[in-house]
């Protein structure tokens, strides 16, 4: 989710997510894509490919950049540009960010997909958001764990329930924990659906 289209970063050489939305569009019909991408770095590398297309709603909740990786990109006043403005949707958290900020953030994500009229939902699903992922706390981190990846699950398959939803995994290095809060997540989601 950080490669664009005239660059790499963050261990990301091709955006999967950014595959996917073109995919569901050109070999799928589905004419509205949204990206909601819920790792704890802003999915930059979609935002910037989708910049300025009004076809695909990108959606990233993510630390603030002013204290993580990439710093330079994913600040609320990025919004798309030309014919995609609005369509860019930067929701930047503090570090140590709770289920209770994230919950917040989730509602609005979700209801900003439903306004868009999303017909197809491709989820960049982040579990560096994991309480003491080793790679977000080098700076900062947030506090997800366990029931709040349920109900991360739940907010997608109640929102996206009449869409097909497809799920790229994205960051998460605390590898004791990123099984089962994937799992968490997708198994709520469809549950919801």
């Amino acid at each position: 989710h950080h490669a664009a289209q005239d660059s790499y970063g963050g261990y990301c050489y091709l955006n999967h997510a950014a595959f996917a939305a073109r995919k569901l569009q050109s070999q799928y019909g589905y004419a509205k894509v949204a990206v909601l991408d819920v790792d704890y770095h802003c999915g930059n590398g979609t935002a910037s490919i989708f910049y300025d297309d009004p076809s695909v709603l990108v959606i990233s909740i993510h630390c603030h950049p002013d204290y993580d990786y990439p710093f330079h990109s994913g600040f609320e006043d990025e919004i798309g540009i030309g014919e995609g403005k609005g369509a860019t949707l930067h929701l930047p958290l503090l570090p140590q960010t709770s289920w209770k900020e994230y919950n917040v953030a989730m509602e609005q994500a979700m209801k900003q997909i439903q306004s868009f009229g999303a017909e197809a939902l491709v989820v960049s699903l982040g579990l560096d958001t994991l309480n003491g992922d080793p790679c977000a706390i080098r700076r900062a981190g947030f506090l997800l764990s366990g029931q709040d990846y349920v109900e991360m699950g739940q907010w997608i398959g109640s929102y996206a329930n009449t869409i097909p939803v497809l799920v790229v995994q994205e960051g998460g290095y605390f590898m004791e924990k990123v099984p089962s809060a994937a799992s968490d997540v997708i198994q709520a989601c469809a549950a919801s659906k």
